[in-house]
């Protein structure tokens, strides 16, 4: 298992470019143990990698059924963030204070208006997000939040979803729930916004607790300006997918 123990900078592109044209205009940073994933990977060779990284870290305290359901699991998770137009996908892999393997994963999606103007009012905009979530989401925890980058709104809440039983052999949708922490950020160099959406399956009191300190750690390191002499994710180990922090 890794003991790589490094903060990386990640860069997100807002402006809708391809990357030879335009360069990342967000930054944030990536707590040990964030491993990001390359969005145009084959498919096929990703799973490969994650296959060897899970009997790296699991060794022989999970069975091949369990790692399976692993690997399946979050590829389907990933094809669905590629599929909604994520800009940069990232999974974590923490032990808890416990001792127990906890896994989650970080989605950046931006929103490009494609008319408007110039120029955003970010405090208006991160308000009338929060107010849009409160209906979405009754039952959620709901604010704002004041963050070195500007005002953001925050939503915090569980969903229920269904996998499809066809990515582990079943007939039958698999149910899971899972639970959120979003950010919808304004962004400072155009019209538009970042969402980070923060996953987990993990609401074990203590582990979330841990969690939570981690996004915010991201969240407050973001950044109109490419931070310096930071290891930036591609540059890190080929094989980072076993990549273990200890909280």
């Amino acid at each position: 298992m890794s003991g790589y123990e490094e903060v990386a900078t990640a860069g997100v592109v807002t402006g809708g470019l391809p990357d030879d044209e335009a360069g990342p205009d967000l930054w944030f940073q990536l707590p040990p143990g964030f491993t990001p994933f390359q969005l145009d990977e084959d498919p096929e060779s990703r799973m490969l990698r994650m296959a060897e990284a899970t009997d790296v870290m699991f060794g022989v305290t999970a069975t091949a059924e369990q790692k399976l359901s692993l690997i399946v699991s979050g590829e389907y998770i990933l094809q669905t963030m590629i599929a909604a137009d994520a800009e940069h996908v990232s999974s974590c892999l923490v032990r808890m204070p416990d001792g127990e393997l906890s896994q989650a994963t970080l989605c950046v999606l931006v929103e490009r208006p494609a008319a408007g103007p110039q120029h955003q009012d970010r405090q208006s905009s991160a308000k009338r997000t929060a107010v849009q979530w409160r209906d979405l989401y009754p039952d959620a925890e709901v604010g704002l939040v004041m963050l070195p980058y500007g005002m953001t709104a925050l939503c915090i809440h569980d969903q229920a979803i269904l996998i499809p039983g066809a990515v582990f052999g079943l007939g039958d949708p698999v149910p899971a729930t899972v639970r959120q922490v979003q950010f919808c950020v304004p962004l400072q160099t155009r019209p538009g916004s970042a969402l980070f959406v923060f996953t987990t399956q993990d609401t074990h009191p203590v582990h979330w607790a841990a969690y939570l300190d981690m996004f915010s750690g991201i969240m407050r390191s973001l950044s109109a300006d490419e931070p310096q002499g930071e290891r930036r994710p591609g540059d890190r180990d080929p094989g980072a997918e076993g990549t273990e922090r200890q909280t």
